[in-house]
C-alpha cells in the first residue's frame, strides 16, 4: 500500500510535467508570460482513492509588474470511489488588485463515509452515503487602500448557494439529523494580506475573518451561522528555504448539516485523512511547514500539521490532538506566478499513512 500510494505521487507530478508548460516554449523571447497550461490529473486522497481526470489553467496578464494576475481554471476528475468533481474558479483581480474575487463553480456526484460525530471516531464504523450537490460560492475582497496597497487591507460580501441531494445506506451508524437539501448563506470577510505572493510567498502575514449566516429567509432549508480565523505567517530563512505557519479556528452554531460542520478536510487543514472523519461544531488546526526550492522546477517541504474538533470551546480545548507530520515534493506549472502542483505524503496519529496530491500550496 505504501509504495502504491508513493508511486501515484511520482506519476501524478511526471504527468504534470508532460502538458504544463507548451505555451511557454511557443511564447516570444521578448514576452515569456506564461498564459495558460493544460495538464491531465492524476491524484490521491484519502476521501477519493485515485484521482483522474483533466485541467486547463488560463492567466491573464497583471495590471501592473508585481501585481495578482486573474486566472481561471477548469477540471473534470473522477475516482476510483465512484465520484465525479467538475470545478470551474475563476480567480479574479480587477482594477489594478483594488477588486478581487475567488469564485467556485462546483458539481459533485459523490459517494463517501459518514463516522459520525467528535473527536475519536471509530475508523472501522461508518455508514456510507451518496450525494449529489452544485454550490456556487462568491468571496469578495475590495480593497481598503488604493493600488497597489490594495490587498493588504481588505473588507468584503461572501455569498454562499448549495442544493445538495444526500441518501444514506445502511451501516453501523444513524444517519445525521441534518443532511440534504438548500443551503444559502450571505456574510463578509475582513482580509489582511501582506504576502510577497499568493501562492509561494517568502515572506509576509495572512489574516481572514469571515461570519456566514445561512438562513431560510435567503431561501435555504436552514438556519446557521458560521465563523472562521484564519492566521498565517511567512519568512524566508536562507538557501532557498522559507517557513510557514498557520492556524485555523471554525465554529458551526445552529442546525448545521452535517457535511458543513466544522472539520480536518484533509486537502488544505490536516493532509491525509476523509475529509469529514473529525466532525463536529467547531474545530482547530495548527501547521509548520518548511520550504525549500531545489533544481529545475522541483521543490520540496518537510511539514508538522495538529487538530482537534468539539461540540463548544471548553470542550474542544480538552479533546486530544490528532498529528501528522509529513513531507513533500513541488512541481512548479507557472514560473511568473509560482503556481506548484504538490505531493504530500503524512502519517496521521503515528499509525495511518496519508497521501495528497493537489495544487497550490495548503496554506
Amino acid at each position: 500500500m505504501k509504495m502504491r500510494r508513493i508511486l501515484c505521487t511520482a506519476f501524478a507530478l511526471m504527468g504534470m510535467w508532460q502538458f504544463a508548460f507548451s505555451d511557454e516554449a511557443a511564447s516570444d523571447k521578448k514576452d515569456s508570460f506564461q498564459r495558460f497550461a493544460a495538464l491531465p490529473v492524476l491524484g490521491y486522497a484519502e476521501e477519493t482513492g485515485l484521482k483522474y481526470g483533466a485541467m486547463v489553467m488560463l492567466f491573464t496578464r497583471p495590471d501592473f509588474p508585481g501585481a495578482d494576475a486573474t486566472s481561471f481554471d477548469f477540471a473534470v476528475m473522477g475516482t476510483t470511489e465512484g465520484q465525479l468533481e467538475v470545478d470551474f474558479s475563476p480567480d479574479l483581480y480587477l482594477l489594478g488588485g483594488l477588486f478581487h474575487s475567488d469564485i467556485s463553480f462546483i458539481y459533485w456526484n459523490w459517494r463517501a463515509k459518514y463516522y459520525g460525530i467528535g473527536n475519536d471516531p471509530n475508523r472501522d464504523r461508518y455508514t456510507r452515503y451518496d450525494m449529489d450537490l452544485f454550490k456556487w460560492i462568491v468571496p469578495v475582497d475590495i480593497g481598503v487602500l488604493p493600488p497597489p496597497f490594495s490587498r493588504y487591507l481588505s473588507f468584503g460580501p461572501y455569498f454562499y448557494f448549495e442544493t445538495n441531494d444526500a441518501s444514506f445506506h445502511s451501516g453501523e451508524l444513524a444517519p445525521p439529523h441534518y443532511s440534504g437539501k438548500n443551503r444559502v448563506g450571505l456574510g463578509y470577510q475582513i482580509t489582511l494580506d501582506s504576502r510577497d505572493n499568493v501562492n509561494w510567498p517568502l515572506f509576509g502575514v495572512y489574516g481572514q475573518f469571515r461570519q456566514v449566516f445561512y438562513s431560510k429567509f435567503l431561501g435555504g432549508d436552514y438556519s446557521f451561522f458560521a465563523q472562521t480565523v484564519d492566521l498565517r505567517a511567512y519568512t524566508f530563512l536562507f538557501w532557498g528555504t522559507s517557513v510557514a505557519i498557520g492556524t485555523y479556528y471554525d465554529i458551526r452554531k445552529g442546525e448545521t448539516p452535517f457535511d458543513m460542520l466544522a472539520t480536518l478536510d484533509g486537502i488544505k487543514r490536516f493532509r491525509g485523512v476523509e475529509r469529514g472523519m473529525f466532525l463536529d461544531k467547531q474545530s482547530f488546526s495548527a501547521q509548520l511547514e518548511f520550504r525549500k526550492t531545489l533544481f529545475w522546477r522541483l521543490a520540496g517541504t518537510i511539514f508538522f500539521e495538529a487538530g482537534k474538533v468539539g461540540p463548544y470551546f471548553s470542550k474542544l480545548a480538552r479533546n486530544d490532538w490528532h498529528f501528522a507530520p509529513g513531507f513533500g515534493g513541488r512541481l512548479l506549472l507557472n514560473k511568473s506566478e509560482k503556481t506548484y502542483a504538490r505531493g504530500d505524503i503524512s502519517l496521521v496519529d503515528g499509525k495511518y499513512l496519508g497521501l495528497t496530491i493537489y495544487l497550490r500550496e495548503a496554506f
